[in-house]
């Protein structure tokens, strides 16, 4: 990441109290169309580095290990509570994730493990794309966040995927689905095992089953794009707040939010907003579909790209705008944008 230019953006901030919503990378092309996440596991492990699974409701992909607040020991414990801990925050306190909180993994997300400090590992995200790291996108997170289990590693690669189309869904222990375990969040992904009645059997990253509710699934090759779709998957987030790294129905970054609206229609998109803009096919204004990707930048849009939203038709789009804000709908080229934009792209012909 440009280091100089994004310390100048937090002092900005500060000064203007919390207009800052923005992923920052420096990045090259990304290929417009990488593997579904949900493809049997993704991309197998390189040699040398081991893989796990996140096996905790979501888990923040750190900066640095070891350098969190107290009020953070609601994510970072074992049993964590991200719905609890991003619920909780007030906009100084999102600010704060500037610079330190950069993604967020899902409950089941493999993760390669390139770094092991006992009770702190460096892991790539590999279902987020990114040229941070060719294994996927990089962070430190508590080592008892993540499972090595060599079951559920195969099992991601040999097993049709279900994937959580709720904002949130209960995990059981029971078939029946009385007896609740814990709550995932939307685009969770976890191999099938069986589907019987009302529940999905599902394996675990710890190598267990569990049980999820049909109804808030579909199946990996359900996923297709369309442009309806696309838009109501992100209306149904109106009004969620926005949080720095966060990647999850409880807090989008502007990056995080499309790149998981992408993955609902069976897409994997770049990680952050930058490498989103240099991927996917390029459109003029007048051209605009909805589902199209919008991009600002610095010096009236002639500078570093720092903000994405999704175009849904009228002139409108709906983005995830800055620490102070929630998910909303406002003309391309008003609020705090206007003078911003940088371009369009596609990703769905």
């Amino acid at each position: 990441m440009n280091k100089t230019f994004r310390g100048l953006v937090l002092v900005a901030a500060l000064a203007a109290l919390f207009y800052l919503p923005y992923r920052l990378t420096v990045g090259t092309a990304i290929p417009d169309r990488s593997p579904v996440p949900g493809e049997r596991g993704g991309p197998a492990s390189p040699t040398g580095c081991e893989r796990g699974a996140v096996r905790v409701p979501a888990t923040v992909l750190w900066a640095g290990p070891g350098q969190m607040r107290d009020y953070d020991e609601l994510i970072l414990r074992d049993n964590n509570d991200p719905v609890a801990w991003a619920g909780g925050m007030d906009a100084s306190m999102r600010l704060w994730l500037v610079d330190k909180a950069d993604s967020m993994a899902l409950f089941g997300e493999p993760v390669d493990i390139l770094e092991d400090r006992g009770e702190w590992l460096k892991v790539a995200a590999v279902w987020q794309k990114t040229t941070l790291n060719e294994r996927g996108y990089p962070g430190w997170v508590p080592a008892a966040h993540i499972a090595r289990n060599n079951e559920y590693s195969t099992d991601l690669k040999r097993l049709p995927g279900v994937v959580v189309t709720a904002k949130t869904t209960h995990l059981y222990k029971n078939e029946e689905l009385t007896e609740i375990s814990g709550e995932v969040a939307y685009q969770t992904r976890l191999p099938l095992l069986e589907e019987k009645g009302r529940a999905a059997t599902v394996r675990l990253p710890d190598g267990a089953t569990g049980f999820l509710t049909r109804s808030d699934l579909k199946r990996d090759e359900e996923l297709a794009f369309s442009w309806e779709g696309i838009v109501d998957e992100a209306r149904q987030f109106l009004g969620a707040h926005y949080l720095w790294g966060g990647t999850a129905s409880f807090g989008f970054d502007c990056s995080g939010f499309t790149m998981r609206l992408y993955q609902s229609q069976g897409l994997t998109i770049p990680r952050d907003a930058d490498e989103q803009a240099r991927g996917g096919t390029a459109v003029s204004r007048q051209d605009l579909l909805p589902g199209d990707l919008l991009f600002y930048a610095a010096k009236g849009g002639q500078g570093q790209i720092h903000h994405v939203g999704m175009y849904i038709g009228n002139g409108q789009m709906i983005h995830a705008p800055n620490s102070r804000s929630l998910i909303r709908i406002e003309a391309i080229d008003s609020g705090d944008y206007g003078e911003e934009y940088w371009g369009a792209r596609r990703y769905a012909r």
